[in-house]
C-alpha cells in the first residue's frame, strides 16, 4: 500500500466515525423533545377587539414543550372565558393575564382602567378631536387656551394621556376618521382636577402622539414659577437744598494803609 492509500483510508475512518456521532446526538435530542413534558396554551382563535368578553369560540389550545412556553402564559380555557380583553387579538396571539382583565360591574370599560387612575369624559367637536382621526388606544397631549391679562395663552396641562374610548367605543377595530362628540381619557385624580379646571377656565385641544413617541413634554404644572414683578419706587425724599455762599466785604487797616477784602461766610 502506498503512502496516498493510507491517508485516504484513515480519513475515511475519522469521517465515518465523526458522521456516527453526529447521528447519535441528533438522535438523542429528538428523544429528549419527543420525551419532554407538554402544556396546554391559549391563543386567539379569531381576531378580538379591545374590550369584548371572551366566550370559547374566540379562544383555541395548542400543546408546547414546557421549555417553550411563554412565561406568564394562560394555559386553560377557564383562566380566559369571560375575562375581558384589555388590548387587540389578533390571529394566533398567544393569551397573557397581563393582557386579560375581570370584568367590572356591568360595564367592560371599567375592567380597562388601570389601578389607581380613573376615566375622565370630556366633550370635543371635529376640531378638538383631531378631525375624527382618534381611536381608543390612542395617547394625546392635552393643550388649554385661556385669556391671561387680555391676552390668549396656551399651555400644555397633560401629556402622553390614554384614550379609553370614543364616544360609546372602546374597540379600536375601525382604523377610519369619524366624527365624534366626546372621548374618555384615563388620568389619575390630580390629572382629573386639572383638566376639569381647564375646561371650565378655557378651550381645550388634543394633539394626537405616535404610539412610538414616549417623549416627556414639560406641562405646565412642572414649570418653574414665573419670578414676581418688583416695581421701581422713585426715592421722593427732598434733598437739602444747596449751601449758597455768601461774600462780604471786610476794610482791613494796616497802619496808614487801607485794604478792601471779600470773604466768604
Amino acid at each position: 500500500m502506498n503512502k496516498n492509500t493510507i491517508i485516504f483510508i484513515t480519513m475515511s475512518l475519522v469521517f465515518g466515525v465523526g458522521a456516527v456521532l453526529i447521528a447519535k446526538n441528533w438522535l438523542n435530542d429528538s428523544q429528549k423533545e419527543l420525551t419532554e413534558a407538554q402544556v396546554n396554551i391559549v391563543m386567539a382563535a379569531v381576531s378580538i377587539p379591545t374590550g369584548t368578553i371572551l366566550t370559547a369560540k374566540h379562544l383555541s389550545l395548542k400543546v408546547f414543550p414546557k421549555s417553550m412556553a411563554p412565561d406568564k402564559a394562560v394555559q386553560s380555557l377557564a383562566e380566559a372565558i369571560g375575562k375581558v380583553a384589555k388590548n387587540q387579538f389578533y390571529l394566533g396571539d398567544i393569551v397573557r393575564q397581563e393582557r386579560l382583565a375581570k370584568q367590572g360591574d356591568g360595564s367592560y370599560l371599567a375592567s380597562l382602567i388601570g389601578e389607581n387612575m380613573r376615566a375622565i369624559t370630556i366633550r370635543v367637536n371635529d376640531v378638538v378631536g383631531v378631525a375624527g382621526f382618534l381611536l381608543p388606544g390612542n395617547r394625546v397631549d392635552i393643550l388649554n387656551t385661556y385669556q391671561q391679562d387680555g391676552k390668549p395663552t396656551t399651555e400644555v396641562i397633560l401629556s402622553n394621556i390614554n384614550i379609553l374610548a370614543v364616544d360609546q367605543r372602546a374597540s379600536s377595530g375601525e382604523n377610519k376618521p369619524q366624527l365624534v362628540r366626546a372621548i374618555t381619557v384615563e388620568v389619575d385624580l390630580t390629572q382629573a382636577e386639572i383638566l376639569m379646571s381647564a375646561r371650565r377656565s378655557g378651550y381645550l385641544q388634543l394633539a394626537l402622539r405616535n404610539p412610538i413617541d414616549d417623549e416627556p413634554v414639560v406641562i405646565a404644572s412642572e414649570k418653574p414659577a414665573a419670578e414676581p414683578k418688583v416695581d421701581v419706587v422713585a426715592d421722593i425724599t427732598p434733598k437739602p437744598a444747596p449751601k449758597i455762599r455768601q461774600r462780604q466785604r471786610v476794610e482791613l487797616i494796616r497802619g496808614v494803609r487801607q485794604q478792601t477784602v471779600q470773604v466768604d461766610i
